[in-house]
């Protein structure tokens, strides 16, 4: 029988000319953003958010090369994972290219018996997790889907985290570590979703061994509904008043380098933590190709394979 693993994502604009559509899509999805208007608004207020916000982020990607890495990056991921398992490896995302809808073309033709399916989201959310299964379902629901739903406690996940937090933290006298995860909407924590018992359990156990003070924020909220809180920026405020001088920053939810770590730490978050008397502001780099992070996302994989449910 023929297997394949699904890398699933939501991707982003690699292209300046991606931006708006990306970002059409992204807020057209009921199920990350709900507006709180009726349903047929959804995609009007996408259009008109996207449209506006468009030529206000452009500048932002011009900065950081023309577009956003993480694209590239979750396909070098597929390809890696590819090599680890020795099983063909597919790679599709929700809002920018390859869409998944191509994809599953794709995979149609490979026709393999099993799929393992795995979102480059450590941490589960209805939001993220729960919209790529969501779509994986629509395009390949008849096939014989083996869903990995969360590996934020995978030992390989850890050890790629704690790896290079370690080695910024060595650069530091005094450091305070701030985990900075992407926020969410605050009616989905409110509903019964996990994500923030997933952040706290991955942050736990990555600091379980390491005697730092540590703490965990928010970053990235945008539309206008309420999102989680502390806000990274509220936070950074709050650590500067404390006489904090030395921040070793890790995004924590992501495994790849995104506008949010490039623009919003590495700029925008960075000139405020200098302005408030931060002399030492260390945002952790991400090594999307890393061992231990493939090794994390293989074993999952190829797990969820070999269960029988």
């Amino acid at each position: 029988m023929k297997e394949a693993i699904l890398v699933v994502y939501m991707g982003g604009p690699s292209s300046l000319d991606e931006i708006r559509p990306f970002l059409f899509r992204l807020f057209s999805d009921r199920d990350l953003i709900n507006f709180g208007v009726p349903s047929f608004l959804q995609r009007p207020l996408a259009y008109i958010i996207s449209t506006l916000r468009t030529p206000k982020v452009k500048p932002q990607y011009e900065y950081i090369g023309g577009g956003s890495p993480t694209v590239e990056q979750s396909l070098k991921q597929a390809k890696e994972i590819e090599k680890f398992t020795g099983i063909r490896t597919f790679a599709g995302m929700l809002y920018s290219r390859p869409l998944l809808e191509d994809v599953a073309k794709e995979i149609r033709k490979f026709s393999p018996g099993k799929i393992s399916v795995i979102t480059l989201y450590p941490q589960y959310s209805l939001a993220t997790v729960g919209a790529c299964l969501r779509d994986v379902k629509r395009f390949l629901g008849d096939f014989n889907l083996k869903v990995v739903d969360s590996w934020c406690r995978n030992d390989s996940y850890i050890s790629w985290v704690k790896k290079q937090l370690i080695s910024e933290l060595k650069r530091v006298s005094s450091p305070y570590v701030l985990f900075s995860a992407h926020s969410l909407p605050k009616y989905l924590i409110e509903k019964g979703d996990i994500y923030v018992k997933e952040i706290e359990d991955t942050v736990n156990l990555v600091m379980k061994d390491i005697d730092v003070p540590f703490e965990i924020s928010y970053q990235s909220k945008v539309g206008p509904v309420e999102w989680l809180e502390p806000s990274t920026e509220d936070t950074i405020v709050k650590l500067a008043k404390e006489g904090i001088k030395e921040l070793v920053v890790f995004p924590i939810s992501f495994v790849s380098e995104h506008i949010e770590t490039l623009y919003e730490i590495d700029v925008e978050y960075r000139k405020l933590a200098t302005k408030l008397g931060i002399e030492n502001f260390i945002r952790v780099k991400l090594n999307p190709t890393d061992r231990d992070l493939i090794k994390a996302m293989s074993e999952e994989a190829v797990r969820a394979l070999r269960e029988e449910r």
